[in-house]
């Protein structure tokens, strides 16, 4: 019986561990965290030097620059973490109350309509990433200042991701918002925050908008800009 015991227990580990290798095997998800961008410490990427937006793995981020007015829209990457400088010579900077890591890439985005759009090679299914505000536009919320209001009772700042598929049909929509000041307590998002967006299937487009409160004759005042890292896929591989 002791022996018929052990053999039955190591016939049970065997299992177990087939079971665990071929859930590895199964694991579709990656996540794409712009390290590979290998920038120098406090520098950036906006696409000034005329290759568009970039790919990473099956997903393309979107970017436009115009070297005429050295303007860009869309995703640029970053490793820079100046929490103090306000205003736009400071639009490369992720707000983060723990200081952040000057060795880490991350992608901000600029959007002006729908620029900020990642597209995939193949059906994808949407998981997760980290999100948080850019200082310019923390700051700017936080104490307002040129044509920007400081944040009051009722105020909200939001992003907004849609995803399509491949015939261009809105599958779901996610929304986060960057700061509320609707309800107590009051927030703006200050840390790299986790956002679901498995609600996100079989998608082929991922469109991100932001909407605000602060909103003028010209449209949105606060500056459209918000920061992303540790981007979360699941794909047939």
């Amino acid at each position: 019986m002791k022996i018929f015991n052990r053999y039955a227990t190591l016939a049970l580990i065997a299992l177990g561990i087939f079971a665990f290798s071929s859930c590895e095997e199964e694991d579709n998800s990656e996540t794409i965290n712009f390290q590979s961008l290998m920038l120098e410490p406090n520098s950036y990427w906006n696409g000034s030097d005329g290759n568009g937006g970039l790919t990473f793995s099956i997903a393309n981020f979107n970017n436009s620059y115009d070297a005429t007015y050295d303007y860009w829209e869309g995703f640029a990457y970053s490793n820079k973490i100046d929490m103090e400088t306000p205003g736009w010579t400071n639009q490369y900077s992720a707000y983060l109350l723990d200081g952040g890591n000057y060795q880490n890439v991350y992608s901000i985005a600029y959007i002006w309509d729908e620029s900020a759009t990642i597209t995939f090679s193949q059906p994808t299914n949407i998981i997760s990433a980290k999100i948080t505000n850019s200082t310019w536009a923390y700051l700017s919320m936080l104490n307002g200042g040129g044509n920007t209001k400081k944040f009051e009772e009722g105020d909200w700042f939001k992003l907004t991701a849609k995803g399509y598929n491949a015939s261009n049909e809105e599958v779901g929509t996610v929304d986060f918002y960057l700061a509320d000041y609707r309800t107590e307590p009051h927030y703006i998002i200050d840390s790299w925050t986790k956002v679901d967006f498995s609600s996100l299937k079989n998608v082929s487009k991922m469109v991100f908008t932001l909407s605000s409160t602060d909103v003028g004759d010209w449209g949105m005042n606060t500056p459209a800009y918000f920061c992303m890292d540790d981007f979360v896929i699941e794909y047939e591989k």
